[in-house]
């Protein structure tokens, strides 16, 4: 059960690599016709990748292994949310209020008071191959904001607007933060 729930909470976004970057071809937006390609040079995929993305913006990975086809997930999901993952991580740690201010001190206290203190080997262990899979998807959202971070303009209008920038992830952080999916 908690294997299915960290899955599902992986897929609702919407991971430990080589020191050599690998080729992520993305478009850069849809169309109808052949759309303009991107090659993007990323540190932490094994292999070539590609999201194709179809007419509706249904994003498609396409990847040699599955440790590649979940780092680029966090990086698709970081890519068309990061605001909004970023947001829903500092929400579920408690740590709203050192990007949007004081009013969000309380919310921030009850939100600490829900995080996961245990064992997180123990933790880790119960969940089987989801450290793998979480690791890989943490580190392709971590990518992706080391991609924005060599050029702000790329980050999302928000950041600008709240005058911050986003933190990096750890594995850690989709655990500890589970109870904060079921609001």
């Amino acid at each position: 059960k908690i294997t299915h729930w960290l899955l599902i909470l992986l897929s609702s976004l919407v991971c430990a690599a080589p020191a050599y970057g690998q080729w992520l071809k993305l478009p850069v937006k849809p169309a109808e016709s052949q759309p303009p390609q991107q090659n993007i040079v990323l540190a932490g995929l094994t292999s070539p990748a590609h999201i194709l993305v179809d007419t509706w913006g249904v994003p498609h990975i396409y990847a040699k292994s599955e440790d590649d086809v979940f780092f680029v997930q966090g990086f698709n999901a970081a890519r068309d949310r990061l605001f909004q993952i970023d947001l829903w991580r500092r929400r579920g740690l408690g740590r709203l209020s050192y990007v949007l201010g004081p009013n969000f001190i309380e919310q921030d206290r009850a939100a600490r008071l829900f995080l996961y203190r245990g064992d997180m080997r123990k933790e880790w262990l119960a969940y089987g191959k989801m450290q793998r899979i979480t690791t890989r998807f943490v580190a392709g959202i971590n990518a992706y904001i080391d991609y924005v971070g060599s050029d702000p303009a790329k980050l999302p209008f928000e950041f600008s607007y709240f005058r911050y920038s986003p933190e990096k992830w750890q594995p850690e952080d989709v655990v500890r933060i589970r109870s904060h999916g079921l609001t």
